[in-house]
């Protein structure tokens, strides 16, 4: 018969909250950044932030440009912040705030893009110009994703829930909560196509 044996990490995990990273804005932004414009950022993030991680890590599996070798693997693949986007009905329609978002969010705040080279400030017509710029993923930044998954997938159940407590309150009727909550989470999903 076989002796169980019991495995011991000690190892302290990294705790962080990370909705305190996703909601709030850090030193690195806070000067570049208004309330209003983060708190859209946020919304923004909290629809399309699962399919801008997919991408993500799909261009991670490839390494390497002319510009840098890369030979240590520690970055995907560089692509414009316009290209880090999966093309769909509703990603097109938000394209110039995901783009935003991108940069602002998943480069400035989180850290988990790097350009390949600086982006080039205007100050004149007040403007960042990223259309010739590449960004690549930080590889060692993917053990993250999944928190921040879970942040969005939380983040979409709790705004569900206050839709569905305040249409409660207003009809005190659970058939019309239900039925509020069938059709917020039929947007929710409408808004990946």
């Amino acid at each position: 018969m076989n002796k169980y044996t019991k495995i011991i990490d000690d190892q302290k995990p990294v705790i962080q909250n990370y909705f305190f990273i996703v909601f709030f804005r850090g030193e690195r932004v806070k000067d570049k950044v208004s309330l209003i414009r983060w708190v859209w950022f946020c919304f923004v993030e909290i629809l399309f932030g699962e399919e801008i991680l997919e991408s993500l890590a799909m261009t991670s599996s490839v390494s390497g440009c002319p510009e840098d070798e890369d030979t240590r693997r520690k970055y995907g693949k560089p692509q414009q912040l316009n290209f880090h986007i999966p093309s769909g009905l509703f990603t097109n329609k938000f394209r110039t705030q995901l783009i935003q978002v991108l940069y602002y969010k998943y480069y400035l705040q989180y850290l988990f893009l790097q350009p390949i080279s600086e982006p080039t400030e205007n100050k004149k017509t007040n403007t960042i110009d990223v259309t010739r710029k590449r960004f690549r993923l930080n590889k060692g930044m993917l053990y993250l994703f999944i928190a921040f998954r879970r942040v969005y997938l939380l983040s979409s159940l709790v705004f569900n829930l206050l839709v569905d407590a305040v249409v409660f309150i207003i009809s005190n009727s659970l058939e019309s909560a239900i039925i509020s909550a069938i059709i917020v989470e039929t947007l929710r999903r409408i808004m990946k196509l």
